[in-house]
């Protein structure tokens, strides 16, 4: 069995800390049943401002015509994608519903600005789908807020690539706080739907939808030096160390490979990568990317961008070329391991059921 989940996000280490008129949330991509995660950049499309009348933009007024800048991104975002060749997404109300929860959410202060039960919303959608994705963005005082927020995801990579992938459906929430600010927040949900169940039997690997183009990596990882017991759940004795060598030394080969600059491992990140293996190990956190902007802020380090991979499986001989090679033909979690990044930590976690976890942790 093996799952698969990771998550990019460019975004300013100074803009996060110091601004607070407006955030371009840490861009998800759901990855549990497949994902789509190509970086492009150098955009010509500027988007326009709609039909969005300033008057409906005055904050004080608290009187934001929530319907109208839901439509409003909606219309930016089907705009960028024809003028880039790509098909229109089509808008489905169960998607809209769940975004507007979790605008509501973030607006009311229940969750942080980002993608806090992102996996559990998707599923709570009800629509079998092979990928997902997930925007999100705050801004207040502008005259605009829509283009604002679109802009800002246009400007960055992680966003740029949910926007631009390989998706049909889609629903977008946009809800106002009654705070003295009146910040706007903003959700749009990506969806590919599929005719089988988003789960994957758990006795096989997850692999790409087989919509999304996958590039075969030119170099397979070996299994370095860790031993075919390893990867056996019961009774086996795991050497978690070598695990997390084997896992670093695999993602450097492929970097090498293919002209990247090698990675260097760091001990604070190394810290929380093992923790969000040891709590989704112990079920403390739903597998996947809970608290990843929390993690990212615990490591203390100034940062560009950062970025997450996640996997787990069990009953392989070699559990660690299994994860990696599951990474590597996924085109979101390559986005990762090819990315400009400089940093990263590894975390390695095992249970009573003999699953082991794995986080990567990227950073720049």
């Amino acid at each position: 069995m093996v799952k698969l989940s990771g998550a990019r996000v460019s975004v300013s280490y100074q803009q996060m800390i110091k601004t607070t008129i407006y955030s371009v949330a840490l861009g998800t991509i759901i990855l549990g049943s497949g994902a789509i995660a190509t970086p492009v950049t150098n955009s010509t499309f500027t988007p326009t401002a709609s039909s969005v009348s300033n008057s409906t933009l005055k904050i004080a007024a608290s009187n934001v015509n929530a319907a109208a800048l839901e439509e409003a991104v909606f219309k930016q975002i089907n705009d960028y994608r024809v003028s880039q060749g790509l098909k229109k997404l089509t808008r489905n109300s169960a998607i809209d519903n769940q975004a507007r929860i979790h605008s509501q959410n973030m607006a009311q202060g229940k969750v942080p600005v980002g993608h806090t039960g992102a996996l559990q919303r998707v599923k709570a959608v009800g629509i079998p789908y092979s990928s997902a994705g997930e925007n999100v963005a705050t801004n207040y005082g502008y005259s605009d807020p829509v283009t604002t927020a679109v802009q800002g995801w246009l400007k960055s990579p992680g966003h740029l690539a949910n926007i631009r992938g390989n998706f049909e459906k889609t629903g977008i929430g946009v809800v106002v706080s009654n705070n003295s600010r009146g910040e706007i927040f903003f959700t749009q949900i990506f969806f590919t739907p599929t005719t089988t169940p988003a789960t994957t039997p758990a006795t096989t690997p997850v692999t790409p939808p087989a919509t999304t183009p996958v590039t075969p990596p030119t170099v397979t990882p070996t299994s370095s030096n860790v031993s075919n017991n390893t990867g056996k759940p019961s009774g086996s004795k795991i050497d978690i160390a070598a695990l997390e060598k084997a896992v670093f030394k695999q993602i450097n080969d492929y970097r090498v490979s293919q002209g990247l600059k090698k990675l260097t491992r760091n001990s604070a990140i190394d810290n929380q990568a093992r923790i969000h293996s040891q709590d989704m190990a112990n079920r403390k956190v739903p597998f996947g990317h809970t608290g990843f902007s929390e993690r990212v802020k615990a490591v203390d380090i100034p940062y560009s961008s950062a970025g997450e991979n996640v996997a787990y499986n069990l009953g392989y001989s070699d559990p660690v070329t299994k994860a990696v090679q599951g990474w590597l033909k996924s085109s979101g979690h390559l986005a990762n391991i090819k990315g400009n990044y400089e940093k990263t930590g590894i975390g390695v976690a095992t249970n009573s059921r003999g699953e082991i976890h794995f986080t990567q942790l990227f950073f720049r």
